[in-house]
């Protein structure tokens, strides 16, 4: 089998997962990974795929577009060669941690947290963003999952992050992914 990487984005409409993944049936293929999300209206999905050596990602995605052409979908379809990044042949011992981000929105708000993580060695493993404009704080929250090397100083990372919440008048938490979860299910 041959792995494929699957992009599809278009307006959120039901039918679009149910289209992809059938194509993807008929063809032989065995979806291994997905992720879907909607961004206001927007669909959006990567999917990983194992597809029979014959079928190549060209026709993979000629048939994929061709069925959800009436969707209006934005269909690719990207050999993929398992080749890891540098970072995941050396990954240092990490530990989940979550930092929430809530205020005002304005630009670089992503940048400036993601930066800032960058320099002191952490992976950003999930990103939800919702920015609504305004000055509601409520309206504009960042989650960011993270994997922290245990090398990290904390006290470090957490005054970079403090600098940029005063600066851009937001709230930063850092917490550990377990008393993260640990609080979420205690006020749920």
């Amino acid at each position: 089998m041959n792995k494929v990487l699957i992009s599809v984005l278009g307006n959120d409409q039901p039918g679009i997962l149910a289209t992809v993944a059938t194509i993807i049936n008929q063809r032989q293929g065995n979806i291994e990974n997905v992720s879907q999300t909607l961004l206001h209206t927007v669909f959006a999905a990567i999917l990983l795929v194992d597809v029979p050596h014959e079928e190549s990602p060209e026709k993979l995605q000629q048939a994929l577009c061709e069925a959800g052409a009436s969707m209006a979908l934005n269909i690719s379809v990207y050999p993929w060669d398992n080749q890891t990044s540098d970072w995941h042949d050396h990954t240092p011992e990490t530990q989940p941690y979550i930092i929430s981000a809530i205020g005002p929105d304005r630009q670089g708000l992503v940048a400036n947290v993601a930066n800032q993580l960058y320099k002191h060695g952490v992976n950003i493993s999930n990103l939800q963003a919702i920015f609504k404009g305004g000055k509601n704080p409520m309206e504009n929250v960042m989650v960011f999952e993270i994997d922290v090397p245990r090398a990290t100083n904390m006290d470090q990372l957490r005054e970079a992050l403090a600098e940029i919440a005063s600066r851009l008048d937001l709230e930063i938490s850092v917490q550990h992914r377990k008393i993260f979860e640990s609080v979420s299910n205690i006020l749920t």
